[in-house]
């Protein structure tokens, strides 16, 4: 048994390294880049940082 991911925007099958969008909400998969762009564009959509503050932090 496969386990088919489909494109958040276009329903095509992501693959084995999907193109990732990350919010507050929820953490949005895509086919391509373009797909994922468009998305961002049709909902008004920053991207939200993986969680990592402690590393940033650090670093200053």
């Amino acid at each position: 048994m496969s386990e088919n991911k489909a494109c958040d925007l276009c329903s095509l099958d992501v693959g084995v390294k999907p193109f990732m969008l990350n919010t507050p909400e929820k953490q949005y998969q895509f086919c391509c880049e373009g797909c994922r762009g468009i998305f961002e564009m049709l909902h008004d959509i920053k991207e939200t940082p993986v969680q990592n503050d402690q590393n940033q932090s650090n670093k200053s």
